[in-house]
């Protein structure tokens, strides 16, 4: 996963992501990022509001939420350990296609700690996915 800004002069910002979640509402997202990575994109999104967050799964089915900031906090202890969890879950997925010593790099490693969560309204929903249907905006 990975989350982008941009800042006044359209200089693009990017950094990984480990861990989301989406709230009840279903148009809520929150993603968490290492502090020592966050100044660049808290600023631009202070600065205009907008995200760009690209995901993908192991089968490459991908996709890219466009939205609006609106909130940022340090990462607490149940956030760290929803982290834990999606790092557990993406190696299980990836050694489902990948031999293991390709799989391996994604089960190691901790949390990002300290972190970032960052929340966002889901404005638009892109296909990423390889191939004819790539780019297209989904309802």
């Amino acid at each position: 996963m990975v989350a982008g800004t941009r800042d006044a002069a359209l200089r693009p910002a990017h950094v990984c992501v480990v861990g989301a979640m989406v709230d009840d509402d279903h148009r809520t997202v929150t993603f968490f990022i290492p502090e020592s990575r966050a100044a660049r994109l808290l600023s631009d999104l202070r600065d205009n509001g907008r995200v760009a967050f690209g995901f993908g799964l192991a089968s490459h089915e991908a996709y890219q939420l466009k939205g609006t900031f609106l909130a940022s906090r340090p990462m607490t202890a149940a956030d760290t350990a929803l982290q834990e969890a999606y790092r557990r879950r993406l190696f299980a997925a990836f050694r489902k296609v990948y031999p293991e010593e390709m799989a391996r790099p994604y089960a190691l490693g901790v949390a990002y700690t300290p972190g970032v969560a960052v929340s966002f309204r889901v404005d638009e929903v892109y296909l990423q996915t390889p191939g004819p249907g790539a780019g297209t905006r989904m309802a």
